[in-house]
């Protein structure tokens, strides 16, 4: 049966509540014992200069060290932190990386070594999923035997939430990203690519730890959601039934979120949380009603055959800087900078090519982006007309028949 556990961080100690969520699994050496090298995958996505924004959108680097630290105290491995970034940033992940906070840790723990894991490259592998046949994985990922998976809690404009399973796809390099969301193309096309990445490296995931600290909702997973102080640290050796547990604690039900709905049904995880044990805190004292993505809201109709019908599409609010993120990370292209009457950069979509996947929404560092449902726009916009039409058709009727 699969376990998950639930630690509440008192006092701000979570290096303490990241070690008592591990010793209820069991202790460390039961995930990690003789394993000369082991990778550490946060979520970096970005990292912004706003302090506030940057907590809420990458795992913390106190998770990361309490990783090292328990790591170290049992034997010394060569420890690697490392993640491929959301595409586009200036810098990439190397910048994303430096304002992370997380170099700290290379300068502190002698075994230590945090970097890009695009730096070595990528292997060409074949995935042979469902959906996804192959992917150019990190070469880091590949030659490492263990990986201690580290996600952030947090709402995602596309796949509803990203957690443990999701996290995976920063193992995933450079323009390979864009072409697999091109590939899923929708909501249930881009999470069973996910659920294929998960399978593929599944075995070297030996334990995955949550910093659900400050999470996030709304438009997440980016600089645009909300930060939500849940003050826990969650920590399963099953990704699935952690995140099905994090999603839980968030107010909806696992199976409503497909990453966790095809894991389940092709067997590589657990969902049901009535047969998940729950170890230290319990889900009735922590669970609180989490604000989803409107973009998400579609995945929850029951007739996913008229979801077109609610599509939402990203829209330019204000407050762009030009830093060519979401031009570089749109996996159709379709987004240019021009330069408005006031003199300003403004990013314009050509709506006819955008696939809805929100890259431009999530890798946003100043949150520039909302929503713009046109295709229910445009069938009240008919509707409405042809309730003019029936009204002037009966208002002649009646006149005629007279």
């Amino acid at each position: 049966m699969s376990k998950v556990a639930i630690v509440k961080i008192e006092n701000k100690q979570i290096e303490l509540a990241v070690r008592k969520a591990i010793d209820l699994l069991g202790g460390i050496t039961k995930f990690i014992s003789n394993e000369e090298r082991v990778l550490l995958k946060p979520n970096l996505l970005s990292a912004p200069e706003n302090k506030e924004a940057l907590e809420k959108i990458r795992t913390d680097p106190r998770v990361l060290e309490a990783l090292i630290k328990l790591l170290m105290e049992k034997r010394s491995p060569k420890i690697m932190v490392g993640d491929c970034s959301g595409v586009g940033e200036k810098g990439g992940t190397k910048e994303a990386i430096r304002k992370s906070g997380y170099l700290v840790l290379e300068e502190k723990y002698q075994n230590v070594e945090v970097r890009s894991l695009e730096a070595r490259g990528p292997v060409h592998v074949d995935i042979n999923g469902k959906k996804l046949k192959s992917a150019t994985v990190a070469k880091d990922v590949m030659e490492t035997k263990a990986i201690i998976n580290v996600p952030k809690m947090k709402t995602h404009s596309l796949t509803i939430f990203t957690g443990a399973v999701k996290n995976l796809f920063g193992t995933i390099t450079g323009g390979d990203k864009t072409r697999i969301h091109s590939l899923g193309g929708t909501l249930n096309g881009f999470s069973q690519c996910l659920v294929d990445l998960y399978s593929f490296e599944r075995e070297k995931i030996k334990l995955n730890v949550m910093d659900a600290n400050v999470a996030l909702e709304g438009s997440g997973p980016g600089a645009a959601g909300k930060a939500v102080k849940m003050g826990l640290i969650l920590a399963s050796e099953d990704a699935v039934a952690l995140d099905a547990v994090a999603v839980t604690l968030m107010g909806i039900a696992p199976e409503k979120v497909p990453t966790l709905r095809f894991a389940h049904e092709q067997g590589l995880g657990e969902i049901d949380i009535e047969k998940i044990t729950i170890l230290g805190e319990q889900i009735i004292d922590h669970k609180r009603k989490f604000k989803f993505p409107k973009s998400a809201r579609i995945a929850f109709l029951p007739f996913q055959r008229f979801s077109k019908i609610l599509q939402r599409y990203p829209k330019y609010k204000s407050g762009c800087i030009n830093c060519q993120s979401c031009v570089k990370g749109c996996p159709e292209q379709v987004i240019t900078i021009i330069t408005n009457k006031k003199g300003e950069p403004q990013p314009r979509i050509n709506l006819k090519g955008c696939i809805a996947c929100y890259t431009c929404i999530e890798i946003c560092p100043e949150a520039c982006y909302g929503y713009e449902s046109r295709t229910l726009r445009r069938v009240i916009l008919v509707f409405s007309a042809l309730l003019v039409v029936v009204a002037a058709l009966i208002t002649f009727l009646v006149l005629f028949l007279r």
